[in-house]
């Protein structure tokens, strides 16, 4: 334990990994628009995060002999998340204010209309669409950036640690 490697140069590689890849998607999204809900987009989303996550992951444990404890992964892991979801963050707020901003314009109308489809009255649809005008800031897109990075981080993390670990005889 004394001689373990250091987190920050992996978290650091592979976050900016993942934050390049979150920043593509969200580019080629806004380029080609798709449609965020799309399940193929989701499916490779998950992959890839789940492939930069691992590689991590697998890299701390080549640099430790070998060796690998849920905790460690656990450390690589979130700290690779939050650094990916943390720059992530910070471009999801400059492509929903400045970018992309008509998206939010676009995500209340979605949501007015699924409220008037599901038969809602005009009253109803304004106090729902009041009581969810916080959520529909550029600022709040970034925040569930970064809480989702983490979130997935930990799950992936938990997962991979727990696969990849190999006790070292020498710590007992």
């Amino acid at each position: 334990m004394e001689n373990s490697p250091s987190i920050k140069p992996i978290a650091y590689t592979y976050g900016l990994l993942l934050a390049a890849y979150t920043i593509l998607v969200l580019v080629l999204i806004y380029a080609f628009n798709l449609s965020q809900e799309n399940w193929i987009l989701s499916v490779v989303n998950i992959v890839v995060t789940i492939a930069i996550l691992s590689m991590a992951i697998k890299s701390y444990k080549s640099k430790n002999n070998n060796y690998l404890s849920i905790k460690e992964a656990l450390k690589v892991g979130l700290a690779t998340a939050a650094i990916g979801g943390l720059v992530g963050a910070i471009y999801a707020y400059v492509h929903y204010s400045f970018i992309y901003p008509e998206f939010i314009d676009i995500v209340k109308e979605t949501a007015y209309q699924n409220m008037s489809d599901q038969g809602l009255t005009d009253s109803q649809i304004e106090t729902n669409m009041k009581m969810t005008e916080f959520t529909m800031k550029p600022w709040f897109f970034a925040t569930m950036t970064l809480i989702s990075s983490l979130f997935f981080g930990l799950l992936i993390s938990l997962i991979a640690g727990a696969i990849m670990k190999k006790k070292d005889p020498a710590l007992g």
